[in-house]
């Protein structure tokens, strides 16, 4: 188990867009928080976290990346909110690293097509289900008061189908998918999402923050067999954070 949920594989995260709208619920209880601490004293925009560009940073130095290594482009934000230009201007900056790899990642992946992208960047997505309800899981666990019921009370971003289908349709050599946090879902679809995009890695892990955020999460046994079943069709699958919940303590 990870002691951190950041990529364990990320040299540096360099934020050159910073801020989304997607709202999802677990980005609150985590990293927006504490973006909001540090912009506080900083960067206003960044306080609220509404998107905008921190361009001046690509004159900060750059470490390297090593064999599956890379630097995280704009972690603290989703790049679908980035303007063209500026967005043009972040994937040249990388073309000039050429030497090392970079990370792009967005839960609105058809938004990649708006841009060059070098082939020194991994493009990813976010996706924690199949499902667009969770109602089985719901009626599976009566006692508990979860209040999520579909997936749209978790995210206001393009459903994780509809991710995979923009990724699916990029030209582009390398890209990544993020299984986590793994909300409950359907073992055959997620196989085959994998298969679809061909991934050259993908991170799986469970909410860190459960009594926070409250998500309909599958048992631990259902993640295990899905890191089986992916790891034996020969994905690099690896493991971000991995919980015993509270029905298997």
């Amino acid at each position: 188990m990870m002691k951190s949920n950041m990529y364990a594989l990320s040299v540096r995260q360099l934020n050159l867009h910073v801020g989304c709208k997607f709202g999802c619920i677990y980005c609150r209880s985590s990293f927006q928080k504490l973006l909001r601490r540090w912009g506080k004293s900083n960067c206003q925009l960044c306080y609220q976290y509404k998107p905008h560009t921190h361009l001046e940073r690509m004159k900060l130095g750059l470490a390297k990346t090593r064999y599956m290594q890379f630097i995280f482009l704009c972690s603290s934000g989703d790049v679908a909110f980035c303007p063209t230009d500026a967005l043009q201007q972040i994937m040249d900056f990388a073309k000039e690293h050429s030497d090392r790899t970079f990370l792009l990642q967005s839960k609105d992946p058809a938004t990649f097509q708006r841009v060059k992208i070098p082939d020194n960047v991994i493009l990813g997505t976010t996706v924690e289900t199949n499902r667009t309800s969770f109602l089985r899981w719901r009626q599976m666990y009566p006692d508990k008061n979860y209040r999520i019921r579909k997936y749209e009370q978790i995210s206001k971003a393009p459903h994780p189908s509809e991710r995979v289908k923009a990724l699916e349709a990029i030209n582009h050599k390398t890209k990544m998918l993020t299984y986590e946090p793994i909300l409950n879902f359907d073992c055959d679809a997620m196989i085959e999402y994998a298969e679809r995009i061909q991934p050259c890695m993908i991170w799986l892990g469970m909410d860190s923050r459960p009594t926070i955020n409250k998500l309909p999460e599958p048992r631990y046994s259902e993640v295990k067999q899905l890191h089986w079943e992916l790891s034996r069709r020969g994905f690099v699958v690896i493991l971000k954070k991995i919980r015993l919940g509270w029905w298997e303590k």
